[in-house]
């Protein structure tokens, strides 16, 4: 109960609901009962101490595969002030598989929590979404279902939110109130951060149920974030947009957690001469992390003693992770 309890506490005021985490435990599966259920202060306001990060599994799996732990814990590591919750779009949390022991085992600022999505949608500018339209029918239901709920938790806590394909390199600290570009001319939704109560996320989260589309991949994410931006800012197109004209919000650059765009994405796994030892021209000192481009590459392996760029990122900066990784992941 160390996750909730961390939670309860670092609340600031005194409005109480239903509390829709559920922190796992050392037991092999857990299934929140009731009589875990327990009340917690809540007015929409995450206080911490430090700086939080928020992943997000919502595809369904009770666990983390290889990959996505590697992320995490490359967050973690170069991070070490910032508490990386990795929330589970259910209750139901497979706390002793591999990887989310090896995670929290290794790294106190490392939370995994199951959620009840009802009670976490309920108030929310996302509950009639959720609740009662037919988005679950839509093609693209569990991508938008993700581009939702981490407009949910940031507007509600504030931190900052990255994909779980991810692979940072550096602190990320440094950098607040930032939505990062894949290319220049587009916004991103893959890391974010804001900071609680910001108007760019209450933009945001209004913007996702008013202007909802289930047949578009892109407009409920990264094109949501453009159109709030574009109103923001004032400006007609993401190239214009800079600190000063965007009142303290920054479009941070390809290079920050793009360094190779999708088109190129089999690079990461590309064999290399045996003595081919040298840093990638592209891991430069503006790249904060690796995004991967899981939805192309996920089914490509990635072999431990290779010379893949994936291997020597992960070697280095998921180290607990890549030790228990199989010869192939």
């Amino acid at each position: 109960m160390l996750a909730l309890q961390f939670l309860e506490k670092n609340l600031a005021k005194q409005k109480t609901w239903s509390s829709p985490f559920h922190s796992v435990t050392n037991d092999a599966l857990t299934d929140s009962p009731s009589n875990l259920r327990r009340e917690f202060k809540n007015n929409y306001d995450f206080v911490s101490k430090g700086d939080t990060a928020f992943f997000l599994e919502t595809g369904g799996s009770e666990t983390l595969n290889i990959r996505q732990a590697c992320a995490v814990e490359s967050l973690a590591l170069h991070n070490p002030n910032v508490t990386a919750y990795v929330l589970f779009s259910q209750e139901r949390v497979n706390s002793s598989s591999t990887t989310l022991r090896t995670l929290t085992e290794n790294y106190e600022n490392i939370r995994v929590i199951g959620i009840n999505m009802d009670d976490y949608m309920s108030g929310s500018a996302l509950e009639h979404w959720y609740k009662y339209t037919d988005w679950r029918n839509g093609s693209y239901h569990v991508a938008h279902f993700s581009d939702g709920l981490r407009l949910l938790t940031l507007s509600r806590y504030g931190g900052y939110y990255f994909d779980l394909d991810i692979i940072h390199v550096r602190p990320v600290t440094y950098y607040r109130n930032f939505i990062a570009t894949e290319d220049g001319n587009t916004a991103s939704n893959g890391a974010i951060h804001a900071d609680f109560g910001h108007p760019v996320m209450q933009m945001a989260i209004n913007d996702f149920p008013a202007n909802y589309r289930a047949d578009a991949w892109t407009h409920n994410g990264p094109a949501l974030l453009g159109r709030v931006l574009t109103k923001w800012c004032g400006v007609d197109s993401l190239p214009e947009m800079n600190y000063l004209k965007c009142r303290g919000f920054s479009v941070l650059p390809k290079a920050s957690f793009y360094p190779i765009p999708y088109p190129r994405w089999r690079e990461f796994f590309n064999q290399r001469a045996p003595n081919d030892t040298m840093k990638p021209d592209w891991l430069t000192t503006e790249v904060i992390g690796v995004h991967v481009w899981n939805k192309m590459s996920y089914g490509e392996p990635v072999f431990r003693n290779s010379t893949q760029y994936y291997t020597q990122l992960a070697s280095f900066h998921c180290p607990a992770t890549f030790s228990i990784a199989p010869d192939a992941f």
